[in-house]
């Protein structure tokens, strides 16, 4: 049985060298990414030393976190593509999915825009019931994942604007009720005082 390593391995098929390579690729992908973020903190965080401890530190960072990340993320995969069954290793693959619509619903988002001004977004979101099927291209053993996900579709944005009260309304509107207060006061006090 093939060990899993990160360089190419005697004894697997087309099939399997391909899933081993791809995971490979991805690994180097996550380590480079994460290793120049690291190494880029790092050259903030050294900032106030010399050019040489600064540069250097960061590319040892960069290099050392890079390494890890790959390593790590190459083992992850290369776990998740190992067939329980008949423990050949990148033999396991996605071989089908199958969805089954649930339920739509309509949402609704506002958003208060600097310009007083309110972005509205809807779109509908479907619920979907999916089923992954993954196959041993060895034995061809076949395990199925099923899980819920959902999806947007239909969405549209468009912009109410903003409508600034008319302050002549405003002001005969709010005296108005003022007076009607008043005038429920003093016939309460009046009232009282007969009373």
């Amino acid at each position: 049985m093939a060990t899993i390593k990160g360089t190419a391995m005697p004894g697997l098929s087309h099939e399997q060298e391909e899933k081993r390579a791809a995971i490979q690729k991805s690994a180097m992908i996550w380590g480079g990414v994460v290793g120049a973020i690291a190494g880029l903190l790092a050259i903030w965080i050294l900032g106030g030393q010399g050019d040489a401890l600064r540069y250097g530190g960061a590319i040892i960072v960069a290099l050392g976190v890079g390494y890890l990340v790959h390593r790590a993320s190459f083992k992850s995969g290369a776990k998740s593509a190992l067939c329980a069954k008949c423990g050949a290793a990148f033999s396991r693959s996605k071989t089908d999915r199958a969805e089954t619509l649930t339920g739509s619903t309509d949402k609704e988002e506002r958003e208060e825009q600097p310009d007083k001004s309110v972005k509205v977004t809807t779109w509908v979101e479907d619920s979907f019931d999916a089923v992954d099927t993954h196959t041993c291209a060895k034995c061809a053993d076949a395990t199925t994942k099923e899980y819920t996900t959902t999806r947007k579709r239909d969405e549209t944005s468009v912009f109410e604007p903003f409508e600034a009260p008319k302050s002549g309304a405003a002001k005969s509107g709010k005296g108005a009720a003022a007076g009607a207060k008043k005038g429920k006061s003093g016939a309460a006090r009046k009232g009282g005082s007969r009373g």
